[in-house]
């Protein structure tokens, strides 16, 4: 089953997670993402079970951070407001369908 983000299609959701990383780790800190890691990115936290409240006031960017409770790099969501949050690459895997799917309401 494959599964698409941005422009991308992975064959299963372990190749999306070695992405993720690929992309968590050749952005420099503090980088806000663009071009097709933008769209990957983005297109992984509509997958986010909470995207809703990680979307906040709406979206300026995504940059990459270190989290300092966890001393590994994360996907950061910049809002409009000003506001930031992180989020989960492995939520939002755990929550992707494949092509061709729909979720249940």
């Amino acid at each position: 089953m494959a599964y698409t983000l941005g422009d991308q299609t992975f064959a299963t959701k372990k190749a999306v997670l070695a992405h993720a990383s690929e992309v968590l780790n050749r952005a420099s800190l503090g980088e806000v993402l663009r071009g097709h890691d933008e769209a990957f990115a983005l297109d992984l936290l509509a997958q986010h079970p909470e995207v809703g409240r990680k979307h906040g006031a709406g979206i300026a960017g995504v940059a990459v951070v270190v989290m300092p409770e966890w001393g590994t790099r994360n996907f950061v969501v910049l809002r409009e407001d000003g506001s930031i949050d992180n989020w989960s690459v492995k939520k939002c895997v755990a929550n992707l369908r494949p092509d061709g799917t729909r979720r249940s309401p």
